[in-house]
């Protein structure tokens, strides 16, 4: 089978602005990558993408969860690429019996504005990140934060619950990358594609 390829927004380096260039801009970056795809035929006809919303790209304000990306910009890669997948901001993937969640959003810094004492564990003190994990799965919820800091669509809430655990979890942030196994579940966060940087 030919693989699974997850884009994880932001898809743009700077937010686009809401007037008639900045949606042309973006609109004009999914053409790019939809002619590029279609360089190769076969991964265009039976591959599978799945896209991911970022927080600074277009959609109804600051809320979680986030709505996929519009068709507005995406209808001529849909066109040309019949798997893609316009997912919500946090999404699930079922692959077998295993369950992927995966999650766009600075939630590490966030997190680090409402600590209260530094993470540690018994007499070590902790990585950010693992502290990160931690508290994130015992917490069952992607966002365990006030209203204040992260706006939630009460309705919705359940997409980002956490329990019970998934097999893995992908938590797309601006930190190094980190890879821990925290009681039955994977959590990563992968590293940046330098290819972005350009766009």
């Amino acid at each position: 089978p030919l693989p699974l390829f997850i884009f994880i927004g932001d898809f743009c380096s700077r937010p686009i602005s809401h007037g008639r260039d900045g949606v042309q801009q973006l609109i004009g970056h999914f053409q790019n990558l939809a002619n590029l795809i279609g360089e190769f035929p076969r991964l265009a006809q039976e591959g599978r993408f799945v896209f991911v919303p970022g927080p600074k790209d277009p959609g109804a304000g600051n809320t979680l969860p986030r709505a996929p990306l519009a068709s507005k910009f995406t209808s001529y890669l849909a066109s040309k690429v019949p798997h893609a997948m316009f997912a919500t901001n946090p999404c699930r993937l079922r692959f077998y019996a295993q369950e992927i969640v995966i999650f766009r959003d600075d939630i590490l810094k966030k997190m680090q504005r409402h600590c209260i004492f530094p993470p540690r564990s018994g007499d070590r003190e902790m990585d950010i990140t693992e502290h990160l994990v931690a508290t994130v799965l015992d917490q069952g919820h992607l966002c365990p934060l006030p209203l204040t800091s992260r706006p939630i669509h009460w309705k919705y809430d359940h997409a980002l619950r956490l329990y019970p655990h998934p097999t893995m979890v992908v938590l797309a942030d601006h930190t190094e990358p980190y890879n821990w196994k925290y009681q039955d579940c994977l959590a990563i966060k992968i590293g940046r594609a330098s290819c972005r940087e350009r766009v």
